[in-house]
């Protein structure tokens, strides 16, 4: 569902950049079959692993997530420029409170 409307917003915004419709929903085609792909292959590729990998790559993912919500929600709050350093900070720390987390449960 989320990809649906992903792909609604990209195809208003390539056709209102003066993209023909045709291919800006062959774009987004393509996206949400990469998207699908994914999954599937990283279904395919986690099926044996055990416990510690599969909540480290959980923990790689949740991180991700965080770090894009809190790139694109909070804006504002960079009063300075944004480094490499920075950023993998803030994903390190995600991660590893993640994985202490599982580590507790």
């Amino acid at each position: 569902m989320e990809i649906l409307f992903l792909s609604l917003s990209l195809v208003a915004e390539l056709t209102g950049r003066g993209l023909g419709a045709m291919r800006a929903t062959a774009v987004c085609t393509a996206l949400g079959l990469v998207t699908a792909v994914g999954a599937v292959g990283a279904a395919a590729l986690l099926a044996g692993v055990g416990a510690a990998v599969l909540a480290f790559v959980l923990a790689f993912g949740a991180a991700a997530l965080l770090y894009l919500a809190v790139e694109e929600l909070l804006v504002e709050a960079h009063d300075q420029a944004e480094t490499t350093l920075l950023s993998a900070m803030l994903f390190g720390g995600f991660l590893c409170i993640y994985v202490l987390g599982e580590l507790a449960a």
